[in-house]
């Protein structure tokens, strides 16, 4: 009889857990923390509503919308505001709205005009990916350098907190790798798509940013709810798993004919198991701390018309980042007041992130100041330390997933899922988890 040991209670693990429970396959998720949902955490303070960890989702995404439709949440879908659509990137000193058409391309002073005329001969590169790739290097290589410093390593910076220097393209972006392998262009590969959607007969959905009316934590809160606490052990860390003469897994005193290990691969690394799991201290999770701060909407120059601004790190700045949470979604922050999420750290400048707080705060208040024109202190401070942050695509990752399959395919019952693994994303991670379930059911 099938009963499966999920280690790990983040949303890779509900997500395995609720494909299983949907077969009535019995488990049980081993949670250390008080609660589930890993680094998605919501927090009411301050009359705000601030994300801990992740602060939004993107749709259309049929892996997260069937998700969202079996958990009854589509009334509680909070959509961004349609006016916060500019990204601001800084180049020399100053928030340049990142263009959102052809003409907008044209006009803006992000990129010179030499950068504009590069970008426009990308379907004429006639070059290739090789193995070991930076992200880099492949941007370089296809769309130039300024593209690469002003566009790609502030974006890198947003979503990995990373270094395309670091990160390998085919790791990181596979479908970059893709399009280009199949169109030689990433222009061409654009254009064949959008092609290819307009004599389908099915135009594509236009892409949309949303929440969760009271955050994202809704999210696992409402799995952890249809999964039942019966099957959900917090406050219950797991140290020691045992392989049993039954051929079954012995967890915490307990027998599964399967185990799933969904933890963040530094802490499986300090499991103690009948396998060697030392080769997963290979990847990286550089260390952010991301600071919510509480403003009179009078205290910035800036209109704060937009989703965030990223830096790149040629402007040397003390920030990665800042995104505007009370201009994107309803209900943020009090009347008359903004909401700023600051991020420091990553892969650019971990050490930064780990600043007391009587260091951090004046040199996050000097890059506010300079580029949104900030005037005093704010009315409210939350901050959120994650000193291993989020997994880094390097090049060494692929060897750790070839590792991981390995050991999958010689420990009858032994899965493993998570954002290390198939992606960083929050979707990645519930696909990641259900995939395994299916391989679970199937077996």
């Amino acid at each position: 009889m099938k009963r499966v040991a999920i280690i790990g209670g983040g949303i890779s693990g509900l997500s395995a857990a609720w494909e299983l429970k949907k077969k009535q396959i019995p488990f049980i998720i081993f949670e250390a923390t008080e609660r589930c949902g890993g680094a998605i955490r919501t927090i009411h303070e301050a009359g705000c509503l601030i994300e801990a960890g992740p602060n939004s989702l993107n749709g259309p995404q049929p892996e997260l919308d069937r998700l969202i439709n079996e958990l009854d949440l589509e009334g509680d879908i909070c959509p961004a505001d349609s006016h916060a659509s500019n990204r601001f990137i800084v180049r020399d000193g100053k928030p340049i709205a990142l263009p959102r058409s052809f003409a907008e391309y044209i006009k803006t002073p992000l990129f010179s005009s030499a950068a504009k005329w590069r970008l426009l001969k990308e379907p004429f590169i006639r070059s290739a990916s090789f193995p070991g790739e930076t992200l880099a290097a492949f941007a370089e290589r296809r769309l130039g350098r300024e593209p690469l410093t002003y566009a790609l390593n502030p974006f890198v910076s947003g979503i990995y907190a990373g270094d395309p220097n670091r990160l390998s393209a085919a790791a990181a972006f596979p479908m970059l790798i893709e399009m280009e392998r199949e169109h030689g262009s990433l222009l061409k590969a654009l254009l064949h798509r959008s092609k290819k959607q307009r004599t389908s007969g099915n135009p594509r959905s236009p892409r949309t940013i949303y929440t969760f009316k009271e955050g994202m934590q809704m999210l696992p809160d409402r799995l952890v709810e249809k999964i039942g606490s019966d099957a959900i052990k917090t406050l219950h860390p797991i140290e020691v798993v045992e392989a049993s003469p039954s051929g079954e897994w012995n967890v915490a005193g307990d027998l599964f004919s399967d185990l799933l290990l969904t933890l963040p691969t530094h802490a499986q690394s300090k499991l103690a198991t009948p396998f060697d799991l030392t080769f997963l201290h290979a990847v990286r999770y550089p260390s952010v701390t991301s600071l919510s701060l509480l403003y009179d909407r009078n205290q910035l120059t800036h209109p704060l018309n937009g989703f965030g601004m990223l830096i790149p790190a040629c402007e040397d700045r003390f920030i990665l980042g800042v995104l505007f949470p009370s201009s994107i979604f309803a209900n943020r922050a009090p009347e008359n007041s903004v909401l700023l999420t600051v991020f420091i750290g990553g892969d650019r400048q971990p050490d930064r992130a780990l600043l007391p707080m009587d260091q951090l705060l004046p040199s996050v208040e000097k890059d506010l100041h300079e580029l949104l024109g900030l005037q005093g202190a704010p009315h409210h401070i939350s901050t959120h330390r994650w000193e291993d942050a989020i997994p880094q695509y390097t090049q060494e990752i692929e060897t750790v997933h070839e590792q991981i399959t390995t050991l999958e395919a010689t420990h009858s019952g032994l899965y493993f899922a998570g954002n290390y693994r198939d992606g960083i994303s929050i979707t990645n991670a519930i696909t990641s988890g259900r995939t395994v379930a299916e391989r679970i059911i199937d077996k």
